[in-house]
C-alpha cells in the first residue's frame, strides 16, 4: 500500500530511505547531562540551542516517522486476526515530539537522550497475552528491519498493565517498547511504540492527558525543594499536598476514564462509571490549594531568613516565591475547569 509521504518528501519509498539515511540528522550530544533546575538550562543558549536542532531535524523525523507507520500498518494487517490494529489518522495527530517538549524533557531527567522524538500507538485487544507480542509481533517488526532498542543492556520493552509489571498511578495501563532499525548504524534513532487495548482506551488517554496529566504535571515546575524535607518542615507539608490533589483527581477522573475505556476495548462492556466531583470534593481540594499556598510561604519565608546575608539569593527567592504562587494558582484554576468539563461531560 502507497502512502504519499510528508512535507516536502516527495519522492518514492526507496529514494526517501535513501536520502534519510545517507544524510545524518544533526545529533544531540549524550556525553553530558544537566540539572533541570540550573539557570543556565532555563535561561542560557543551551535551551535554545537544543530546540533549535530540533527544529532543524523535524522533517527528517516526519519521514522516520512515516516509514514507521508503514511498517506497522502492514503488520497490523498481517495480525489482524489477533486482534492488532493501527489508526494512520490517530498516529498522525503527534507523531513528533515538540521542540520545547524535547527540551523540557532533557532538563527534567538531566540527560539528553530522549528516547520518543517519534512516537506512535498500536492496538491490541489482548496486550497481557506476551507470546502474541514475543512469538508474532516483535518477530513480524524484525523481519521488516526493526529491533527493540537496548534500555540498561536489556531490550527496552516495559509493560506496564495491571498485575504485570506496574500501571500507573492514575490507573493507565499499556505496553511501551522503542525501536532502532537494525541496518542503521549511525543515527539510531529511537522509534517509541505504545500498544493499548483499542481506540476508546486512546481517546480516554488524550483526554485525560489534556484535563488531567498535562496540568499536574506543572507541579513538577515548582522551584521548591521537597526532596528529602525533614517531617513537619513546610516542605515536607508542601509535598504531601500535592500528593492529596494528585491523588484525588486521579481517583475520581483518571481511573474512571481508564476503567471506563477498558471495559469497552478489552471486556466488551458499555456500561460506565459516572464521573463528577461532589460539593464535598470539591471543598476537600479548595481546601488543599489553600494549604499548600500557606506552606509555599512558609518555605520560602524560612529560606529567606537562613539567606539574609545575601541580598542576590534573597532576590532569588522572591522571585521564585512569585514564581511559585502564580503555578500553584494555575494549577488550581486548571483543575476547577476539568471539574466543570466532567460536570458538562459526565463520561
Amino acid at each position: 500500500m502507497h502512502i504519499s509521504p510528508i512535507g516536502l518528501f516527495t519522492a518514492n519509498r526507496t529514494e526517501q530511505r535513501k536520502s534519510i539515511f545517507n544524510n545524518n540528522v544533526t545529533p544531540i550530544k549524550t556525553r553530558q547531562t544537566l540539572t533541570g533546575d540550573t539557570v543556565s538550562f532555563k535561561q542560557s543558549s543551551i535551551k535554545d540551542t537544543i530546540e533549535m536542532q530540533h527544529e532543524r531535524n523535524i522533517e527528517k523525523y516526519k519521514v522516520y516517522a512515516d516509514i514507521f507507520f508503514d511498517t506497522l500498518g502492514d503488520v497490523a494487517d498481517e495480525l489482524s486476526e489477533f486482534g492488532v490494529s493501527f489508526d494512520r489518522d490517530y498516529a498522525k495527530l503527534n507523531p513528533i515530539k515538540s521542540a520545547n517538549s524535547v527540551s523540557s524533557k532533557i532538563a527534567r531527567s538531566g540527560s539528553f537522550d530522549v528516547p520518543d522524538l517519534i512516537r506512535t500507538t498500536l492496538f491490541v485487544e489482548n496486550p497481557y497475552d506476551k507470546s502474541l507480542i514475543y512469538e508474532k509481533f516483535l518477530p513480524a517488526m524484525e523481519k521488516r528491519g526493526y529491533i527493540l532498542a537496548k534500555a540498561n543492556g536489556k531490550p527496552d520493552i516495559d509493560f506496564r498493565l495491571d498485575e504485570i509489571g506496574e500501571p500507573q498511578a492514575s490507573g493507565y495501563e499499556d505496553i511501551q517498547m522503542r525501536f532502532v532499525q537494525k541496518n542503521i548504524k549511525n543515527n539510531k534513532i529511537k522509534h517509541e511504540l505504545i500498544i493499548l487495548f483499542g481506540p476508546n482506551y486512546a481517546n480516554a488517554k488524550h483526554l485525560e492527558s489534556e484535563k488531567v496529566y498535562s496540568i499536574l504535571r506543572q507541579f513538577k515546575e515548582i522551584h521548591m525543594d521537597t526532596n528529602d524535607a525533614p517531617i513537619g518542615s513546610p516542605a515536607f507539608k508542601a509535598k504531601r499536598y500535592m500528593e492529596l490533589v494528585k491523588t484525588q483527581v486521579q481517583n475520581k477522573i483518571s481511573k474512571k476514564l481508564y476503567d471506563n475505556a477498558k471495559n469497552k476495548d478489552f471486556y466488551k462492556i458499555d456500561d460506565i462509571s459516572p464521573i463528577y466531583f461532589t460539593d464535598e470534593n470539591k471543598k476537600l481540594m479548595k481546601n488543599y490549594f489553600a494549604a499548600l499556598l500557606d506552606r509555599t510561604k512558609d518555605y520560602y519565608r524560612e529560606k529567606r531568613n537562613s539567606a539574609k546575608s545575601s541580598e542576590i539569593a534573597i532576590i532569588q527567592l522572591r522571585k521564585d516565591e512569585k514564581d511559585d504562587l502564580a503555578l500553584i494558582h494555575y494549577i488550581n484554576d486548571m483543575l476547577r475547569e476539568t471539574v466543570k468539563y466532567f460536570e458538562r461531560n459526565p463520561q
